[in-house]
């Protein structure tokens, strides 16, 4: 009896401990968080710019990207994709951190990219368009910068006039 009293009481006095290790961890992310924002917002700014370089610059050496299919790009193929983008005045566009999981120099980021813009069709009338993807990434700390390593795409949404035109979701992760 006396074994299990001293059991709960160490427990007991423990559980002040460990909450605060978990406000640390919090804490942590959270500033993790908002630097990750601001380099959401380089990324964005930097392909609305076409500006290869900037965009090289937020990326790992060997930074791969998956789409939700499976195919796999390096930087250098995704790079040329981003300069052969045509500008659309009409877009908008946002990413928001969905979660954070620090673990060393990993930071494991589930976040939603959104998307409208407007296009002319085949009849000349303009449409709506919506997309939206869910994604996970990889960034990893190389000196004092975080550099995105990978991304992950798991489920993307397209529509058309308010119309789902394509649902996609990643079978298993790669």
């Amino acid at each position: 009896m006396k074994r299990i009293l001293w059991t709960l009481i160490a427990s007991m006095l423990a559980l002040p401990a460990m909450a605060n290790c978990a406000e640390v961890e919090t804490a942590a992310e959270s500033s993790l968080r908002a630097l990750l924002e601001g380099r959401y917002a380089a990324m964005k700014s930097a392909m609305a710019n076409r500006d290869q370089q900037a965009v090289a610059a937020l990326l790992a050496p060997d930074f791969l990207s998956v789409d939700v299919a499976g195919k796999s790009e390096n930087a250098s193929q995704m790079l040329q994709e981003i300069a052969a983008l045509p500008k659309d005045p009409n877009k908008a566009s946002d990413t928001t951190i969905v979660s954070v999981k620090l673990s060393g120099d990993t930071a494991t980021v589930d976040q939603r990219y959104h998307m409208t813009t407007t296009k002319a069709g085949a009849d000349g009338a303009q449409h709506a368009v919506e997309l939206v993807t869910l994604s996970t990434d990889t960034w990893i700390k190389s000196g004092d910068a975080w550099l995105l390593q990978k991304t992950v795409t798991n489920q993307l949404d397209y529509t058309l006039d308010g119309r789902s035109v394509a649902h996609k979701a990643r079978s298993a992760q790669p």
